[in-house]
């Protein structure tokens, strides 16, 4: 039996039969034959509910249809669809009302690759005859860019943060049935290195990965640093005042131990960057990627050991110091990652830049966090909370991220003097339990709320054990809670509204192919042109007016902050940084200058044994009045999850209307349903470009006051001596009190500008491609010489017929 039966009879809450299942040799490639098969469905699935619901669920699967109340009871919660894309998202074209496939069985993702067959034979014949005419080549070139973007993916991404030994590789390895991919066990990760899991859609049934190194230059950089701190002679005494979090588990100098061993002691940078350190991986000298392939999962893992873990007893050079980021590609996990990206990341930002600016990159990019911490430690274990902590704006205003979840680990992990059935018990009340009073800690976060608005499906928790999945010795695959897990990624990935997008795009497109073969339309077209131009000035002088008061909004709250900022900045400067409360002059000059020097931010050395030292950044505690009082006008305008009055729903009201043209003007019904579907993809665009705009305006704040503070810290940084930790508080502290005024405005101005540059892209946007596309559809002459996709036509028709209530006023044609 293969992980797909094994999968499938988990999801379907019937894994006390994978016993009968495997005896009997079911397997993916024989697995929907059992429809039908009444004796072997009997002696599989002896008893009549449990084999009632199997052949319910079997002839789903092969209709592919999935009823709501489906979804429903496969959600975590019962009653809400756990992972489930924005429905904001959604195609416009297709309604909420489901209807069984006509007609065939082919299923959904077959019909995405029929669908790409399809227009890879349309590319063809766009390219294979050259147009006689400039008008059909015009024609020929704006179908050849409509396609090409058309098969841009757009993935989600799923940002997974733990503790090193949390059980984040294990707990990766489970859902995707992969028992040895991620290296894990009792050695400490290297937690500095960022591993990106997706799938191989290549057909060879490979695994792969790519490692991407930082640059020689980081890395001396980085080298100085270690060593400086290694040679200076103040203690640590003043910093252990400084500190607030869990003791580090590994230590910045052990990189040098990691990649040097015994060589590293005692030598110089210089030493250090000898080529002869790097003679086994030439691609980190060459500035290069470097790339496994293999056909086992254990393989990878073992070629991966020395780019991902550290290990202080082994004798291997290791090289996970010098890697930026790890991309492992994995084969058969189509239905979990075809259009997800999974990322298990550090905790927080590095102090190596480079790894840095990617960790808030890739962090702004989740859509879906995942918090991993071992049941026994879920509430009171400082770090997780602190990851959730540091990175909410990353994810709230200045993110995309729609959904925290809080995954217990290790539940397994109990002493109890009992039988088997009564530890069962106690781990599931202790499960029940710990959800209780995570979700009550969750519900204490005054800064995620700041950032988010919060509803029933926002937080959730899950508490697995990724050793009994494995095992089943005392828990039921369904009381681990992977399955439930993998049903979220399931929702998530959602290739049934990947392949509507895909078919609606590509059936709007062989739409305009075929209107533009007909004749005499002259008139119709122009008159249809006439009333669409009509429509697209009123409705961009409308979304423009909107904006407007979005426009107002902001600038309010924002001169509220000014007013604020400029009456208490010097003080917040004062305890936040310039001198905060615990320190004193003989450890702290270091930190406020180690601030000086990189403009603002001060990321700690870690050192094992001691309390990992507290971030400080000048930059976003001044920014923060500013921030704290545009907080709810920003959720108001661009929450990540809803609507409400938000400037996507701007772009949602925001139409042509092609359908009510339809019945009046049928000759160009095929016109019509192109123009639907461009007008659908192009406000799709819209909100990711708003999605990614939106962050941008977030993050100026502080940037604004890091560009307008940099001089300060440039002066601040030369100061040495005796008297160098009182001369850089004075040097703040004149220059704060001199430019706060000139500051705050200057941001103030900045993001205001960027909001209107947003209108303007959103305006220009809209005008733009849809004048374009009516310029095409509507204004070209009648009878172009294109190729004849008459036959592709009907097919695609075909599979756009089969989506979700299709069938309305654009497709009578």
């Amino acid at each position: 039996m293969d992980n797909y039966v094994k999968r499938k009879l988990q999801e379907w809450v019937l894994s006390e039969y994978i016993d009968n299942f495997k005896v009997q040799q079911i397997s993916e490639t024989n697995f929907k034959l059992l429809l039908g098969e009444e004796k072997a469905l009997e002696a599989l699935i002896p008893p009549w509910g449990p084999r009632l619901l199997f052949k319910k669920k079997l002839e789903e699967l092969c209709n592919n249809y999935i009823e709501p109340s489906t979804s429903a009871m496969l959600s975590p919660c019962g009653t809400s669809t756990p992972g489930k894309r924005n429905t904001d998202e959604a195609n416009p074209l297709i309604t909420n009302t489901p209807k069984r496939l006509r007609g065939t069985s082919l299923g959904r993702a077959d019909d995405m690759t029929k669908g790409k067959q399809i227009m890879k034979r349309v590319k063809g014949k766009l390219q294979s005859k050259p147009a006689d005419q400039q008008s059909s080549l015009k024609f020929k070139e704006f179908l050849s860019y409509k396609i090409k973007v058309l098969e841009t993916d757009k993935k989600e991404v799923v940002g997974v943060f733990g503790k090193t030994g949390a059980g984040k590789s294990l707990l990766i390895n489970s859902i995707l049935d992969q028992r040895n991919l991620l290296p894990s066990g009792d050695v400490s990760a290297c937690t500095s290195v960022m591993i990106q899991v997706e799938a191989n859609m290549t057909r060879d049934g490979k695994y792969t990965a790519e490692i991407e190194f930082i640059t020689q230059e980081e890395w001396e950089e980085e080298l100085q640093s270690i060593l400086a701190e290694r040679k200076s002679e103040e203690g640590s005494d003043d910093e252990k005042e400084d500190s607030d979090g869990d003791i580090d588990e590994y230590d910045d100098a052990d990189k040098i131990y990691a990649l040097y061993r015994e060589d590293g002691n005692e030598a110089s940078v210089n030493n250090l960057m000898d080529s002869k350190h790097f003679k086994s991986i030439p691609e980190f000298l060459l500035g290069k990627k470097k790339e496994f392939k293999t056909s086992q999962a254990e393989e990878l893992s073992r070629e991966l050991w020395r780019y991902l873990r550290s290990d202080r007893l082994s004798n291997e050079q290791q090289y996970w110091p010098l890697v930026k980021s790890v991309t492992i590609k994995i084969p058969n996990v189509k239905d979990l990652l075809e259009h997800i990206v999974l990322i298990d990341l550090p905790g927080n930002g590095d102090c190596n830049k480079s790894r840095d600016e990617m960790w808030k990159l890739v962090v702004g990019r989740c859509t879906t966090v995942w918090i991993v911490s071992e049941i026994n430690r879920s509430v009171a274990e400082k770090e997780a909370w602190e990851i959730l902590d540091r990175s909410v704006s990353y994810l709230g205003h200045g993110g995309q991220c729609r959904s925290i979840s809080f995954i217990c680990t290790k539940t397994d992990n109990i002493c109890v003097d009992y039988a088997m059935n009564k530890e069962r018990d106690s781990i599931l009340s202790r499960n029940e339990v710990a959800k209780e009073k995570v979700e009550e800690k969750f519900n204490k976060q005054t800064k995620i709320k700041e950032q988010f608005n919060i509803d029933k499906d926002f937080f959730q928790v899950f508490t697995v054990s990724s050793k009994e999945y494995r095992k089943n010795s005392v828990l039921q695959p369904e009381d681990t809670e992977i399955p439930k897990l993998q049903e979220f990624l399931r929702n998530l990935n959602d290739r049934r509204t990947k392949t509507s997008d895909y078919i609606s795009g590509a059936y709007g497109i062989l739409s305009l192919i075929q209107g533009a073969k007909s004749s005499d339309m002259t008139d119709s077209k122009k008159e249809v042109c006439q009333v669409l131009e009509k429509k697209l000035k009123e409705g961009l002088e409308t979304l423009g007016q909107s904006m407007d008061e979005a426009y107002e909004a902001f600038e309010q709250c924002l001169s509220r902050g000014v007013r604020q900022s400029v009456e208490t900045c010097e003080k917040i400067a004062k305890d936040k940084v310039i001198e905060p409360k615990g320190t004193n002059g003989r450890g702290y000059h270091k930190i406020l200058k180690s601030l000086c020097k990189n403009n603002g931010v001060y990321k700690p050395i870690r050192k094992k044994g001691q309390k990992r030292q507290r971030e400080r950044n000048l930059n976003d505690s001044l920014a923060s009045c500013m921030r704290d009082l545009s907080n709810e006008t920003f959720k108001k305008y661009f929450p990540n999850q809803g609507k409400d009055s938000s400037i996507n729903d701007l772009i949602d009201n925001f139409t042509l209307d092609t359908n009510s043209l339809v019945e009046e003007h049928p000759q160009v019904s095929l016109h019509l349903i192109f123009l639907k579907t461009e007008e659908t993809k192009l406000k799709a665009k819209l909100k990711r470009d708003i999605r990614e705009r939106k962050k941008e305006i977030y993050n100026i704040l502080p940037k604004s006051i890091n560009d307008s503070m940099r001089p300060c810290y440039e002066r601040a940084a030369q100061y040495t001596g005796t008297d160098s930790l009182e001369s850089m508080r004075k040097e703040l502290r004149n220059h704060l009190n001199k430019s706060k005024e000139e500051m705050f405005h200057k941001a103030k101005k900045e993001m205001l500008d960027l909001l209107k540059e947003m209108k303007k892209h959103i305006v220009e946007e809209l005008e733009r491609e849809l004048q374009e596309s009516m310029s095409q559809s509507l204004k070209t002459p009648d009878s172009l010489l294109v190729p004849d996709v008459s036959e592709e036509y009907e097919e695609m028709k075909k599979c756009y017929d089969k989506l979700p209530s299709s069938t309305n006023a654009a497709t009578t044609a």
